[in-house]
């Protein structure tokens, strides 16, 4: 076989490389005019350069163009259909298809990975394997209906070692009927004071046909209250988001065990961020590129609902993903009172360091203030 797969390579490099290379026959050059046994100089042992025979230059083209003709001669991937239609179904089901390929190229066909879209997950069946001419291959994909309502489309992404098209595309698309309404589908409370709390109310409406009864509802007691209700056939449910919870993103689901055989555990999402006393502008710092010994400046403004001090700032800074110990030469601030609710940190940072490359970090504000004892501020640079 080995035999046979070099002659065809050789066949088909016949025409672009010398007879010469496919047979290990060299050529005769003119001799040049001897030298002067005067003036020839004798070179040491270890600066001799050690001259290939013509038969170990023709093994060494004859390997070359084995691999180019393996390069040349690659796998090329071919679905039996490139998308599936579930047509309707009902919200909570998990659909799932098989999609189907065969190598139809003349070498071996390898599936570097598969991408899937949100809500999707996909899988070659048969994971870490070369795929021969004419052989048969298969994509799993699944698909969680539970947060989707609509008409939906997803896509699936096959990454293989093929030259031309390397990347195919599948798709799935799906109606998904829900047994009842959520308005809205998001409770979203925007920006909030910690110390205001606020309040949001969902609808939960049975589409005509359908009756829903909740059971049980969950949810995170430490940052909300969640109470229900009934009017006009339809459940209402208050939502409290409680006071004096953490400045920041807030990210929490509230739960709803009903009597829905597709969707039994219906999920509400939650979202608020949360101001305290004290506001950073910006919450992040782009540094730019500093050369060796040169510095950067930017600032921070610190803005309070109540009087507040800025206690120190530190700093931790990754170079090229390796973490510094020492930032001390690295970091000088320069916190500047404007008055008792506005401080402006100045702040330089230095390229001292021996090495070049991308800097990530956080700064670390720490103030008086006692639910914002500490602020973080990312920032970014490169070291020339």
């Amino acid at each position: 076989m080995r035999n046979q797969t070099l002659f065809a390579a050789l066949a088909f490099f016949s025409a672009i490389l010398p007879l010469h290379v496919l047979t290990g026959h060299t050529q005769t050059a003119h001799a040049m005019p001897a030298q002067p046994a005067d003036k020839a100089t004798e070179m040491d042992e270890e600066d001799a350069v050690t001259e290939t025979t013509g038969e170990e230059r023709a093994e060494s083209e004859k390997d070359s163009v084995l691999r180019a003709a393996r390069q040349v001669h690659l796998g090329q991937i071919r679905f039996d259909e490139n998308s599936f239609d579930f047509g309707r179904v009902k919200r909570g089901e998990k659909l799932g298809h098989r999609f189907t390929f065969k190598n139809v190229g003349k070498g071996p066909l390898k599936v570097h990975g598969v991408h899937a879209s949100c809500g999707c997950t996909a899988a070659e069946v048969k994971t870490d394997k070369e795929y021969s001419p004419q052989e048969a291959g298969a994509i799993d994909i699944t698909f969680d209906t539970t947060d989707f309502t609509g008409s939906v489309v997803k896509t699936v992404t096959v990454m293989t070692n093929e030259r031309h098209v390397p990347d195919r595309t599948l798709s799935i698309r799906a109606t998904v009927v829900s047994e009842f309404e959520v308005n809205p589908p998001l409770a979203d409370f925007g920006q909030i004071l910690t110390q205001n709390g606020g309040a949001q109310h969902v609808v939960i409406k049975p589409q005509p046909g359908y009756k829903v009864n909740i059971e049980k509802i969950r949810f995170n007691a430490e940052v909300l209250q969640v109470s229900s209700s009934t009017k006009d056939g339809n459940y209402v449910l208050n939502i409290e988001l409680k006071k004096n919870i953490a400045p920041g993103f807030m990210k929490e689901t509230i739960y709803v065990k009903n009597n829905s055989k597709s969707l039994p555990e219906l999920r509400i999402p939650v979202r608020a961020t949360i101001r305290g006393n004290i506001e950073i502008e910006p919450r992040y710092l782009e540094f730019g590129a500093i050369s060796p010994t040169d510095k950067s400046s930017r600032s921070v403004t610190v803005t309070g609902l109540q009087d507040f001090e800025v206690k120190n700032v530190r700093m931790d800074l990754n170079l090229n993903g390796t973490k510094i110990k020492d930032t001390s030469t690295l970091l000088k601030v320069n916190p500047v009172s404007t008055d008792k609710l506005k401080k402006l940190i100045a702040i330089d940072l230095m390229n001292k360091t021996e090495k070049a490359g991308s800097v990530h970090g956080r700064l670390f504000i720490e103030t008086t203030d006692p639910q914002q004892k500490e602020i973080p501020v990312d920032f970014y640079a490169f070291f020339r």
